[in-house]
């Protein structure tokens, strides 16, 4: 991860000079050195890794760069904005301005301590023991990444092991002799199959003809009852936004009761982690004797037997032996015939690596897609199980998610590790994910070749490796909406938030540990508590809200002036809040979904770095939008561009009202 950090920013601040060099005027030897040094130690990051789990001073070591890599990057982010403000434009750097020439010396100060930093940590390393594992430190050029082919064949074509499974179940869904409400639960540990499993029951054809209504809540270890409840209340009628605002938790209820008496429906809750979650949603669900169900999923047995006593829960098994070979050569074999490309001596090394996995699907999915992008020979393979720590008693899983992980290039654990920032079982869009890897700085440019087509041949190299996995693609080919599963994210956020990378806050009592370390953050299923809460982030990079879930917000301020990117579709914005937005002169991706009281202001024109907006609201759009050079991607709920529209950066126009002038 600290590999990943500091390639970065060192990467940033190498293009920083070869593409800003007016805006650097009188700092950009001093920019240039830094990246130079940056990169120059990301070398020996590698052996660090691998010795901070037993040695303390190898961890603070790295800990160290880490910060003094952040302490770079915000200096001439933060000098840049301090020009920007003098005039309000950028182009006054090289004048004699005094706010420039005072941002400039505050700059060459903390460029100072920054060099001071460095060559202490240069001196440090020998004594540390630590060593050149790495590249050449001079090369700043990302590995290139092979395009691979890709089937628009859903998941169903690696699911192993499960008909028997839901032969069973339907037969219990469907039981005409049972017309109490019944809550059927499907148990097992993570990774084993249960999500997969209720979702081939959820869209088979038997039970959408069987009950008129179906409903899919995921539920996991971040929910409010509310929110919850009200997204229930979405699914079951068509209710306006305002009314369901004003509704209390009593309300919801009843009208959910009242909505779900005459007809027989299925709910399935994914994913339940407590008993008194189900405790408290289980009055929602009216009994009235039609056969109606709830499935649940979870991985606790005592949850399944407190939520229905008389409903004996279906602990889903372990894949046997054959299924497991089965299910690890397809991975590896996606595209070929396993049996015909495996010699006998691989497939004896792969039935020690199947056995190794433990029967848990996930396990197999992820080696299975680890090994194939490797060379599919005995050589590799071997060295695979012999090097694996498979001695930790039921670590086996968290071994091979950290082998896949570790085995990325730096630039491709970047943006695994950004999935982390999404609610569990959310289905990501494509294009978002994309379009947010570029923002971020992920993504480089190779060529002719759009940034836009790098990151979708990274998403389906991720995709390949069985780290991510595909809900739906386009007529084209390309990923529509993609997930990631719960183990996965689990890993990604511990991953990411040792280093400040990324840091998910779910409840009240889930913050940062270090606001001032976090680059990232992204809130689930918050409040107006929450919100009022969170400190000056002066480093944060990106700010993401999913699932807002309380009464609109009054007057928010989100005075993030190094943002890059801003993701907040659950909020209402009041002008206040929009009047905030013209300070983030480094934002790249703009997501506003929320009602507005006014229109987006004209300043919107300051933002000369923005890439993508998507302003699904019916707001006034300003001419100044159209002056941003650097546009890529616009989606707007009105669209007015100028007749004489020059945007040689624009890649996608969309809108749902276009308004002529």
């Amino acid at each position: 991860m600290a590999e990943t950090v500091v390639s970065l920013v060192a990467t940033k601040l190498s293009e920083l000079v070869t593409q800003e060099l007016i805006l650097l005027h009188g700092v950009s030897d001093e920019v240039e050195w830094m990246g130079r040094e940056l990169c120059r130690i990301k070398c020996f990051l590698k052996d660090a890794d691998g010795k901070k789990k037993k040695n303390e001073r190898v961890k603070n070591w790295v800990n160290d760069l880490i910060k003094v890599a952040y302490q770079a990057e915000d200096a001439i982010d933060t000098f840049l904005v301090k020009v920007h403000q003098s005039k309000g434009c950028l182009s006054c750097i090289g004048s004699f301005n005094p706010s420039v020439l005072i941002a400039r010396h505050n700059v060459g100060v903390e460029i100072g301590k920054v060099k001071a930093r460095l060559n202490e940590i240069k001196a440090s390393r020998e004594a540390y023991g630590i060593e050149n594992l790495g590249e050449d430190g001079e090369a700043l050029n990302f590995i290139p990444v092979r395009r691979l082919h890709f089937s628009s064949q859903s998941d169903d074509a690696d699911v192993v092991g499960l008909f028997n499974d839901q032969k069973i179940l339907l037969e219990r869904l469907m039981n005409y002799q049972q017309q109490r409400l019944c809550v059927i639960s499907i148990v097992g540990i993570g990774g084993l199959g249960k999500t997969t499993l209720a979702k081939k029951l959820y869209h088979n054809n038997a039970i959408s003809n069987h009950f008129d209504k179906l409903i899919w809540v995921t539920v996991s270890q971040e929910n409010s009852l509310m929110g919850l409840l009200k997204k229930m209340l979405e699914k079951v009628k068509a209710i306006e936004k305002e009314e369901l605002e004003k509704m209390t938790e009593n309300d919801v209820i009843d009208t959910l009761n009242d909505s779900l008496t005459t007809e027989r429906f299925l709910i399935v809750l994914d994913d339940i982690w407590q008993e008194d979650v189900w405790n408290q949603m289980r009055r929602s669900f009216p009994d009235v004797k039609n056969g109606s169900r709830v499935l649940i999923t979870t991985r606790f047995l005592n949850v399944a037997k407190r939520a229905d006593p008389a409903s004996a829960p279906y602990e889903l098994p372990l894949l046997n032996d054959d299924e497991g070979m089965k299910l690890f050569l397809k991975k590896v074999f996606p595209y070929e015939d396993a049996e015909a490309n495996c010699s006998s001596e691989m497939l004896d090394i792969g039935g020690h690596l199947m056995r190794k996995c433990g029967g848990l699907p996930l396990a197999l999915v992820v080696l299975g897609g680890f090994l194939s992008i490797k060379d599919k020979t005995p050589v590799v393979w071997r060295r695979v199980l012999e090097t694996m720590d498979w001695e930790a008693e039921g670590r086996e899983c968290q071994e091979i998610l950290a082998l896949s992980y570790e085995d990325l290039p730096y630039h491709m654990k970047s943006c695994f590790l950004y999935l982390g920032a999404y609610p569990e079982d959310t289905e990501i869009s494509g294009n978002e994910l994309i379009r947010k890897w570029v923002a971020e700085g992920f993504i480089s440019q190779e060529g002719r070749k759009t940034m836009e087509d790098t990151a979708e041949a990274i998403l389906e190299e991720l995709i390949q490796r069985s780290l991510i996995h595909v809900n739906t693609r386009k007529s084209n080919g390309s990923v529509k909406k993609c997930g990631v599963h719960d183990l996965l994210l689990d890993f990604a956020r511990s991953t990411s938030k040792k280093d400040g990378f990324f840091t998910v806050c779910s409840t009240d009592i889930d913050q940062p540990t270090s606001w001032a370390l976090s680059r990232r953050v992204a809130f689930h299923d918050i409040n107006d508590t929450m919100i009022n809460e969170i400190p000056t982030m002066h480093g944060l990079r990106t700010l993401m809200v999913f699932n807002y879930c309380d009464d609109p917000i009054v007057s928010p301020i989100f005075r993030f002036e190094l943002l890059r990117v801003l993701d907040l579709p659950d909020f209402d914005f009041h002008e206040r809040l929009l009047k905030e937005i013209k300070h983030m002169i480094h934002l790249r991706y703009l997501r506003l979904w929320g009602d507005t009281d006014s229109g987006l202001p004209s300043s919107i024109g300051n933002l000369q770095f923005l890439e993508a907006i998507n302003l699904l609201n019916d707001t006034e759009i300003p001419l100044t939008l159209w002056n941003i050079k650097t546009l890529r991607h616009v989606r707007l709920q009105r669209c007015n561009p100028p007749q004489s529209l020059k945007l040689r950066n624009l890649l996608t126009l969309d809108s749902v009202t276009f308004v002529s002038r």
